[in-house]
């Protein structure tokens, strides 16, 4: 039945009409993914020799064992962000004479055919042959490959098991996701170091192999947890998970007041609180506030060019995730809109007001920073005015031309649905239209004129604001049809 079920799921691959309509996105993306992966081949090849050039008191073997106990860590994160989990595939087969068990045992065994299961071999193939194989002792040689297996086989079912335990005890698993973050930050700065003690780990590993299975067991262990967990949890409904969905508890009447547009501004915040895609992307964001500390202490930090750039990172982050979507958020129930009494102004009115919020909001919680770098600080704030006017009217321009359909339920921060061509290219004028504005202004008058240029265009944005709401609204009629068919097509 098993075999039957990823038979299905690979006839589907191939089916789906997706498939042929994205094909030029799946190039770029397979030259992309082949480029990184032949990097991969070339430094797992000559790692060794690396290693053992640079440091001379530690082997290469026991370096590469310790690095992967970070490699582990960094990997956990990485899968929560963007790996996409088959668990919404087994819903047709839930009311068919297929056992529970069984569905669950599919779903964990198709997630091991994942890309990020495949990725470090391309790394971990060439460094054991050429340098662990013929070069170490047997044992050893076993117990690396071992160890190396069933720590990517762990981090598989672990992140799987998080991924989905996250709908139920998100503040938990939450705290967990962010203690990596700040143990990552805290080795890097030299807070604190760990990597002797992984030495040491490793060089026990090595001297007593049959620790090396240690994580394949704990693989198996939680393999067994997460198997019991969807046996439990496998329904049509939501049950437990929507009792405790994350803005549940937001009053509908939040924005109400400001009329027909409030209600669509509730609806949006709503929906960016309760989606799959839009809470992964709004997590993403969150992790941003915290992308200057990388470069505490480095001259880096004062170039003006760095400034502009972490300035439209913290203010902007947001409102260019969810912005360049913007109304394929509402691609679903967009036939819905449509039919009740809002207007498109009142539509495209509430979508530019949520995106200012979401400038807004990371800017005052970045305020921190002047205590830290006052110049953070003034630049985010010259970059708010810039981002809650010129970039958001990018992003309102760009879906009254071209929109396509997701499914906010869909997870991954790097899930490609509903991006075309132009969403790829957006980001570059946005975060190269300031920095011209600045170097123009600083030819004339130094740093002064030159955010003061910035800041300028920015309040003009804001002031001429209705105009081009309008402007954008008077375009989507135009394209209304032609957008409206795209959002009614299914995959």
């Amino acid at each position: 039945m098993i075999t039957q079920l990823l038979k299905h799921s690979w006839l589907k691959f191939w089916r789906s009409p997706a498939f042929s309509q994205s094909m030029t996105q799946s190039v770029i993306l397979g030259i992309i993914a082949l480029y990184f992966l032949l990097n991969m081949l070339v430094l797992g090849y000559f790692l060794g020799d690396i290693l053992e050039e640079y440091s001379a008191e530690e082997r290469a073997l026991t370096l590469v064992i310790a690095g992967l106990f970070f490699y582990a860590l960094l990997d956990l994160l990485t899968r929560y962000f963007v790996q996409s989990f088959p668990a919404i595939d087994i819903k047709p087969y839930l009311t068919l004479p297929v056992k529970k068990s069984t569905q669950a045992h599919y779903l964990l065994l198709r997630s091991f055919g994942s890309f990020y299961n495949i990725f470090p071999l391309f790394f971990l193939v060439p460094f054991f042959f050429r340098s662990v194989v013929g070069s170490y002792p047997i044992t050893q040689v076993l117990a690396f490959a071992a160890f190396s297996v069933g720590l990517i086989a762990l981090n598989n079912v672990l992140s799987f098991y998080i991924e989905k335990r996250m709908a139920i005890k998100g503040p938990l698993v939450g705290a967990l996701l962010v203690g990596i973050v700040i143990l990552f930050y805290c080795e890097m700065k030299g807070y604190i170091s760990i990597f002797p003690y992984l030495l040491q780990l490793a060089k026990t590993i090595l001297a007593y192999p049959i620790l090396s299975l240690i994580p394949a067991l704990l693989a198996g262990g939680i393999y067994f947890i997460a198997h019991r967990f969807f046996v439990n949890n496998f329904s049509l409904d939501s049950n437990q998970a929507s009792a405790n969905l994350f803005g549940q508890s937001i009053p509908i009447g939040l924005f109400d007041r400001f009329g027909e547009a409030g209600k669509l501004m509730d609806l949006e915040t709503k929906l960016m609180l309760r989606s799959k895609r839009s809470m992964t992307y709004l997590q993403m964001s969150g992790l941003f506030l915290f992308y200057p500390l990388i470069f505490m202490g480095d001259d880096t930090l004062n170039s003006p060019f760095m400034l502009i750039f972490i300035g439209v990172i913290l203010t902007g982050m947001v409102a260019m995730n969810h912005g360049q979507l913007m109304l394929s958020w509402n691609s679903l129930h967009f036939d819905l809109l449509q039919s009740r009494s809002f207007t498109y102004h009142d539509l495209f009115k509430a979508k530019y007001y949520i995106l200012v919020l979401s400038c807004l909001l990371p800017f005052i919680l970045s305020l921190p920073y002047f205590f830290i770098n006052k110049e953070i600080v003034l630049f985010s704030f010259v970059l708010l005015l810039y981002n809650m006017s010129i970039s958001i009217f990018a992003y309102m321009f760009l879906a009254s031309y071209n929109s396509q359909r997701i499914d906010p339920n869909e997870k991954g921060a790097f899930n490609m649905k509903g991006f075309g061509a132009a969403h790829f290219l957006i980001p570059l004028p946005i975060m190269g239209f300031p920095v011209l504005l600045y170097y123009f202004g600083f030819f004339f008058g130094g740093k002064v004129a030159g955010l003061s240029l910035i800041a300028l265009v920015g309040i003009i944005g804001l002031l001429v604001h209705p105009f081009i709401i309008q402007f954008c609204v008077n375009n989507f009629k135009k394209n209304r049809y032609q957008i409206g068919a795209a959002f009614r097509k299914t995959s």
